[in-house]
């Protein structure tokens, strides 16, 4: 089954990934485990101001400043066996996006548990993506 693993960087992302590494039989041996992390688009009003290449190497480098150091804390934790899909835009659509394109069972995220006044104040990409998706969402908090 292939197994997303929604990452942002955040110490929630740690406690998702700590929990498929103690999960390995579930979540990461004999599985497609795939790294989805989204930064946020670029507006259109400032992006057209700016040549493709330097909107291109700004995504490049917000990607690098996550990924990089969960490829270390996966190493650590045993994990080699996945693959990274980068992408942009708005965080659970996108997320949800990678889900139906990569052909996933799971979505897996770390979540805040700001509880329900939290996410009627501010939102929740954890709460779109679990009454979005038409795969199931491991919420680990």
């Amino acid at each position: 089954m292939k197994i997303i693993l929604a990452v942002d960087g955040s110490a929630y992302t740690t406690k998702a990934i700590d929990y498929v590494a103690a999960n390995r039989g579930m979540f990461v041996d004999g599985q497609d485990l795939i790294l989805v992390h989204v930064c946020p688009g670029i507006p259109g009003h400032v992006a057209r101001h700016v040549s493709k290449d330097v909107v291109q190497d700004y995504y490049t480098e917000e990607q690098t400043k996550v990924i990089e150091p969960l490829k270390t804390l996966l190493a650590d934790r045993g994990i080699a066996n996945y693959k990274v899909d980068a992408r942009h835009g708005h965080a659970a659509e996108e997320i949800i996006e990678s889900a139906t394109h990569n052909g996933a069972g799971l979505i897996v995220m770390g979540t805040h548990g700001h509880g329900l006044f939290g996410r009627a104040l501010m939102g929740s990409v954890a709460t779109k993506v679990v009454a979005e998706s038409k795969v199931s969402v491991l919420l680990v908090k």
